[in-house]
C-alpha cells in the first residue's frame, strides 16, 4: 500500500513539474523585448503591402508566400506592433505541441509517453527562439509535424482523404520555406525505391507528393525568378557536417547549453541501440531499432542534400533552415528517453527540460539588433534637414521601422529607401557600385547639413565599401561624433556617426 501511495505521489509530482515546464515554455513563446532585426522588419514591410502586391514584393525578397499572406491577415486584425506581429509565430509554436502529441501516439516507442516529445519540443531553445521571431520558421515546424501525421496515415491507412490532406500539407510546406523541398525529395526518393519493389503504401505517398507539387506549381514562375536573381548573397554555403551538427545548434548558448547538446547526442544513440540490461543498467548494442534509425537517416539525408545543393548553387545557409528536421530528431531524442530504465526516465526528461529552459529564459533579454539604440539617438538628435545614410542597406529596415520619418534616409549604393532591401542581383549591384562616387553624391546632397552614417563593415559583397565611405566623409568633414558604438556581441551590430558640416 505504501509503495502504491508513493508511486501515486511520484506521478503527481511528475505531472505538476511537467505542467509547469510546459506553461513556462508557452509563456516564453510570446515574450521578447528586442527590436526587430532586418529579416523581421523586412517581413512586416512586405506583408503590410496590399494583398495583390505581395507576389511582386516577394520576387524582390526571395521567399515563398504563405507566411506573408497569413501575416497580412493577422496584422489586419491585431496591428503591426512588434508584440502583435511576433504573436503569430508564437501561436504556431503552441499549435505544434498537440500535433506532436498526436504524432507520438502513432509511434510504438512513444504511444504511452507522449509527454516526453511534447516537453522536449516545448523547452527546446531553438523552438523558443523562433517562436518569438516574426518569420516563417515556427510555421515550418508546425506544418512539418502536421505533414508527418498525414503521411503516416497515408502509409498505414490509405484513403483518398488522407492522401489529399498529405498532398496539401506538402504543398503548404513548399510555399513556406524552400528547404522543405529537400525533405520532400528524400521522402520521394525513398517512396520511389519502395514502390519499385512493389510497396502499395509507397505508391500512395508518391501520389500525395504529386498533389503537393501541383499545389506549389502556381508559384513556380516566381520561384524560378528568385532562384535566378535573388538567392542568398549574404553568407556562404553550409559545410557537409551540418547534417550531423545541426542537432547541437538547437541548444543555443549559455551555461547549460553544452549539457543539453551532450544529452541530445547521447539519447539519439540510446534510441537507436540502447537496451536495458538484466542488471537494470543500460547497454549499447544490437538489435538496432528501426524507427529512430529511419527518422535519423531522414533528417541527416535532408540536411546533407540541402548542403550539397547550396554548395552547387553558391547559396548561403543559416541554422534556422534546419527547423524542417527538428521535430524528427527530437522525437528520436524522446525515444532515447523511453529506452532508458524506467527509474531514470523522469530524471532524464526533467534534466532536459531544465537545461532547455535555462537557455530559453534568456531569449527575451537577448538583443538581436542595435537598431533600437540607433533609432533612439536619431529621434533625439537628428533634424528633418539631416541626411541619414545606411551602409549596407541591410541595416536600413530595422531602423526605418522605428523612425520612418526622421531626416532624409538613403542607402548605399542606390540612394533609395531603407524600408526594404532589394535582393535582386544584389551581389552584382554591390560589386559594380563606386563608394567614392556615392560619397560625393552624399556630400553634395547634404551640403550645409549634418550627415548621419549608420554602418558596419565586413558584410559579404560590399568589398569594404562602407569603410571607404566613412573614410571619404571623414576626409571631407573631419572625424565624426560617435553616438552609438558597434557592439560585436549583438547579432546585428551597427555604429552611428554624425558628420557635421565643415
Amino acid at each position: 500500500m505504501k509503495a502504491r501511495l508513493s508511486g501515486l505521489a511520484g506521478a503527481r509530482t511528475t505531472c505538476i513539474a511537467g505542467g509547469l515546464a510546459l506553461a513556462a515554455s508557452v509563456a516564453l513563446f510570446f515574450w521578447s523585448r528586442s527590436p526587430m532585426w532586418l529579416d523581421e522588419a523586412q517581413t512586416v514591410w512586405i506583408a503590410h503591402r496590399p494583398i495583390g502586391d505581395l507576389p511582386a514584393a516577394l520576387k524582390m525578397d526571395g521567399a515563398p508566400p504563405l507566411f506573408y499572406f497569413l501575416l497580412h491577415g493577422w496584422m489586419a486584425v491585431f496591428g503591426t506592433s512588434s508584440e502583435a506581429v511576433r504573436a503569430l509565430p508564437g501561436v504556431f509554436a503552441v499549435l505544434t505541441l498537440p500535433a506532436v502529441a498526436l504524432l507520438a501516439r502513432r509511434m510504438p516507442m512513444l504511444e504511452a509517453k507522449v509527454w516526453a516529445p511534447v516537453l522536449l519540443v516545448a523547452t527546446c531553445p531553438f523552438v523558443i527562439r523562433y517562436a518569438t521571431e516574426a518569420r516563417m520558421y515556427s510555421l515550418v515546424l508546425f506544418l512539418t509535424v502536421v505533414a508527418a501525421l498525414l503521411f503516416e496515415r497515408v502509409w498505414n491507412n490509405g484513403g483518398v482523404g488522407w492522401t489529399i490532406g498529405a498532398g496539401l500539407s506538402a504543398g503548404l510546406l513548399l510555399l513556406t520555406q524552400y528547404w522543405t523541398l529537400y525533405l520532400l525529395v528524400v521522402v520521394g526518393v525513398a517512396a520511389l525505391v519502395a514502390a519499385i519493389r512493389g510497396s502499395r503504401p509507397a505508391r500512395r505517398v508518391i501520389v500525395a507528393l504529386v498533389i503537393g507539387a501541383a499545389v506549389f506549381s502556381p508559384w513556380l514562375p516566381s520561384f524560378a525568378y528568385q532562384r535566378a536573381h535573388t538567392g542568398a548573397p549574404w553568407g556562404s554555403p553550409p559545410p557537409l557536417n551540418v547534417a550531423v551538427l545541426a542537432l547541437g545548434s538547437w541548444t543555443g548558448s549559455g551555461v547549460s547549453a553544452p549539457w543539453l547538446k551532450l544529452s541530445y547526442y547521447l539519447l539519439v544513440a540510446v534510441a537507436v541501440a540502447g537496451h536495458v540490461a538484466r542488471s537494470g543498467g543500460l547497454r549499447i548494442g544490437k538489435p538496432v531499432r528501426r524507427l529512430p534509425l529511419m527518422l535519423g537517416i531522414l533528417s541527416v539525408a535532408t540536411l546533407l542534400l540541402g548542403a550539397i545543393a547550396s554548395e552547387l548553387g553558391s547559396e548561403a545557409y543559416a541554422p534556422r533552415y534546419s527547423m524542417v528536421v527538428l521535430p524528427f530528431m527530437l522525437l528520436v531524442v524522446a525515444m532515447g528517453v523511453a529506452a532508458l530504465p524506467a527509474h531514470r526516465r523522469n530524471a532524464a526528461i526533467a534534466a532536459l527540460c531544465a537545461f532547455g529552459l535555462i537557455v530559453g529564459v534568456q531569449t527575451p533579454f537577448q538583443s538581436r539588433t542595435q537598431a533600437g539604440e540607433v533609432a533612439k539617438a536619431l529621434e533625439n538628435h537628428a533634424t528633418p534637414a539631416d541626411l541619414i545614410v545606411f551602409c549596407p542597406d541591410q541595416l536600413g529596415p530595422a531602423v526605418n521601422r522605428l523612425v520612418p520619418t526622421t531626416g532624409t534616409q538613403v542607402v548605399y549604393p542606390t540612394m533609395g529607401t531603407p524600408a526594404v532591401v532589394d535582393w535582386v542581383d544584389y551581389k552584382q549591384r554591390n560589386e559594380n557600385a563606386n563608394p567614392d562616387r556615392f560619397s560625393d553624391l552624399v556630400l553634395s546632397r547634404a551640403a550645409g547639413h549634418p550627415i548621419w552614417l549608420v554602418w558596419e563593415d565586413g558584410y559579404p559583397t560590399l568589398l569594404g565599401a562602407c569603410q571607404r565611405i566613412y573614410t571619404d566623409l571623414t576626409a571631407a568633414r573631419g572625424r565624426p561624433a560617435v553616438y552609438v558604438q558597434s557592439s560585436k556581441s549583438i547579432f546585428e551590430s551597427e555604429e552611428l556617426d554624425k558628420f557635421n558640416p565643415s
